[in-house]
């Protein structure tokens, strides 16, 4: 296969120079309310990545930011906790025949911290691409919870954009009894 940033010919989906060159994470942390947002990535540094969610190739993308950035960034994370803790994904609905929040979060486990998967989902189906902070606010998510309460939490989703999706979904945990310790992203588009 070729490499999906250099196209040279490599046995993996990103080439190993691509990733040691290119993907160097830039962590960022920024408060949305009262929550922690933790991102990896620069958004304008990944956005072709980012946009291709909803192909083929999103899949094979989605699962390698999982494995090399998410999982390692997790796991150190969990060695300080002292108790285990959970992973939330953000809306886990399949688009394209997968759901790249799920994807994240299934390669996002590792000792100490485990997904939950489908418990988080939203019943407004909008798109916000593109769209203002006036129109996230006026057509919220929605989200409903399913999942247990008493639990701690690292909330997960790809893109950070405005932050209104994340503050309502801590907001529904907050309120179902989970402490969410952080929310992390791939990618804060600020």
């Amino acid at each position: 296969m070729r490499c999906l940033s250099c196209r040279k010919w490599s046995p993996y989906v990103i080439c190993r120079s691509c990733h040691e060159q290119l993907l160097v994470p830039t962590v960022s942390t920024r408060k949305v309310g009262s929550l922690d947002v933790v991102s990896l990535f620069r958004y304008r540094n990944i956005e072709p990545f980012l946009l291709s969610k909803y192909t083929p190739a999103g899949y094979r993308l989605y699962r390698y930011f999982g494995r090399r950035h998410i999982a390692p960034f997790l796991e150190a994370f969990a060695e300080g906790l002292d108790a285990p803790a959970r992973i939330i994904a953000v809306d886990e609905q399949p688009v394209g025949g997968y759901s790249h929040t799920a994807l994240l979060a299934r390669y996002g486990a590792v000792p100490g911290l485990r997904p939950l998967h489908g418990v988080l989902r939203a019943q407004n189906r909008v798109r916000y691409a593109g769209r203002s902070l006036r129109f996230r606010l006026e057509n919220p998510r929605d989200f409903r919870y399913s999942g247990p309460s008493g639990i701690d939490a690292v909330l997960l989703d790809d893109i950070v954009t405005t932050g209104a999706t994340l503050a309502e979904a801590h907001r529904l945990l907050r309120d179902n009894g989970v402490n969410v310790l952080f929310a992390l992203t791939l990618a804060d588009a600020r």
